[in-house]
């Protein structure tokens, strides 16, 4: 008679390639990619959906959702101009001065950030700009340095601006011919959804000033907002500004003089936690601790295959929705980051999922896409995010939307329809102990736990000793909502098992099996 072994929750641990398979659970996957984990659940995940291209071509480095009273924009801006994009209309919104200083992968260097509405963009090979008020009649505008002079005229420069509470940080500065790496700049306070006045930290009535970090920490990287804290990564340390109101407005305090951030915008910021990518390591920041989430998890895939000649194009963000980040990164030799390594902060699971070749940024926010019939309808009930019977745009359709080197943008995280053509998901488990390790198995039955509208491919195998090779039985063909079961027969000390997609653009989830198997005596 044989024995059954269930394997249930497979997706509550997700993927791992640091430690032992044979040392792991049974329901850990020890290889994939372009699948996510949702609700115990391993689900499809991975392609992209056209959604228009540009008329002008611009070569675009960033990309940032703007939100306004009166409908969502994209701001793109590039190496040539900064385009405005509405879900249908692009617009040239470039400013008057031009962006002649920006040549061939500066549009890298652009960063962006909000001032309460008013989006804020900055180049070091140009000058940083506002678009105000948010309509696609209106071009960039100087950003002013004070109320006669703007940046250009003062010859100073930064490497990335970003906001903090009503404050502008210029970060990693450039004063004429001086470079000033591991100086700062802040402007005075700006009044409710406007500009602040000064930067001069000369001019008594504001509370401008400049600062530098010292010591060897090394240049300044980037910044971000950490509860009612700014906090300013340098290549090899992490400091914290606190706002004091006194002479010195800010008081700093080091939070480690060791560890840095890789490059700009790889850090994001979750419900009062900043995760941003290191050398080598994915770690979190509490403003007290600092710890890694990936040592133990899929780190040394993460450094195996990681591109260190163009590292500075790596980047991270917030899936929401998902309740996902995506930590994006040059693999093998990608130009752009072309792999996504996924942490899911509510499962505390990762996975992987391919990025096109040609997406030079990815941001998140809503989307415009047409109603969709039953007949052409893609996907999993699990896969979907909007209520049922939803029609109105909601933050529940927010997604992940790329722009490419082409001046084209797409939707990077789809659930209905796709244009990259089929969709290559697979997960994988080797040496997996059905008994102990001195007794030999042969697996007769699986009974998949699956869900989906397209059939998949299935295949197990053996082995005969841990870290050994695996001798794979031919792949079947498993259909969820028809298929029952399948039935095969593979003898080993060990065992492993595979699902794939099939040449088919559907969904299909998998939350774990039961395994019936025949006790063949010990070894």
């Amino acid at each position: 008679m044989p024995k059954r072994l269930p394997i249930h929750n497979i997706g509550s641990k997700g993927l791992n390639t640091d430690i032992s398979p044979w040392d792991l659970p049974l329901d850990y996957v020890t290889f994939g990619f372009n699948f996510r984990v949702k609700n115990g659940s391993m689900l499809t995940s991975g392609g992209h959906a056209d959604w228009s291209v540009s008329p002008l071509s611009f070569n675009p480095g960033l990309i940032m959702h703007i939100s306004t009273p009166s409908g969502d924009y994209w701001l793109i801006p590039g190496r040539s101009a900064v385009s405005v994009f509405d879900g249908a209309t692009w617009n040239d919104v470039s400013s008057t001065e031009g962006y002649a200083g920006i040549g061939i992968d500066d549009e890298l260097l652009w960063s962006g950030c909000m001032l309460g509405q008013i989006p804020v963009i900055n180049n070091p090979q140009a000058n940083p700009e506002y678009w105000s008020p948010q309509s696609p009649g209106q071009i960039m505008q100087a950003l002013p340095w004070d109320a006669t002079t703007d940046w250009a005229t003062r010859n100073i420069s930064a490497k990335v601006i970003r906001s903090h509470k009503n404050f502008l940080f210029a970060l990693n500065l450039q004063d004429g011919a001086v470079a000033q790496p591991d100086s700062y700049r802040w402007s005075t306070a700006a009044d409710i959804n406007g500009l602040p006045y000064t930067w001069d930290e000369a001019d008594e009535s504001g509370l401008a000033g400049i600062a530098s970090l010292g010591g060897d920490g090394g240049q300044i990287i980037d910044g971000l907002s950490l509860r009612d804290s700014f906090v300013i990564y340098s290549e090899n340390s992490i400091d914290i500004l606190d706002f004091t109101g006194d002479a010195f407005i800010w008081r700093r305090r080091e939070l480690s003089n060791s560890i840095g951030l890789l490059s700009k915008d790889c850090i994001v910021e979750v419900k009062g936690v900043h995760y941003f990518m290191s050398d080598g390591d994915i770690l979190k920041n509490d403003g007290t601790t600092i710890s890694s989430i990936i040592h133990g998890r899929v780190q040394e895939q993460f450094n195996a295959r990681f591109n260190a000649e163009i590292y500075d194009r790596s980047y991270a963000l917030r899936n929401t929705v998902a309740k996902e980040i995506w930590f994006c990164v040059p693999e093998d030799g990608a130009v752009y980051p072309n792999v996504a390594y996924v942490y899911n902060w509510v499962e505390d699971t990762w996975a992987i999922r391919d990025l096109p070749d040609d997406n030079s940024f990815s941001a998140y926010g809503p989307q415009t896409a047409p109603q969709q019939s039953w007949d052409n309808w893609e996907g999993t009930w699990d896969s979907q995010t909007r209520p049922w019977g939803n029609k109105s745009t909601t933050p529940l359709d927010d997604t992940v939307v790329g722009v490419s080197w082409n001046s084209s943008i797409r939707y990077l995280d789809p659930t209905e329809k796709r244009d990259s053509g089929p969709l290559q998901t697979r997960i994988e488990r080797t040496d997996l102990p059905v008994g102990d390790f001195e007794s030999v198995n042969t697996l007769v039955r699986v009974y998949p736990h699956m869900k989906g509208n397209t059939p998949v491919r299935i295949q197990f195998g053996s082995q005969h000793l841990a870290g050994g090779p695996v001798t794979w039985k031919p792949a079947q063909t498993f259909t969820p909502g028809t298929d029952r079961k399948l039935d095969f027969r593979t003898t080993g000390s060990l065992h492993a098992w595979r699902i794939e997609s099939i040449d088919e653009v559907g969904n299909w989830g998998f939350s774990g099996m039961d395994l019936e198997y025949e006790d063949s005596g010990a070894r």
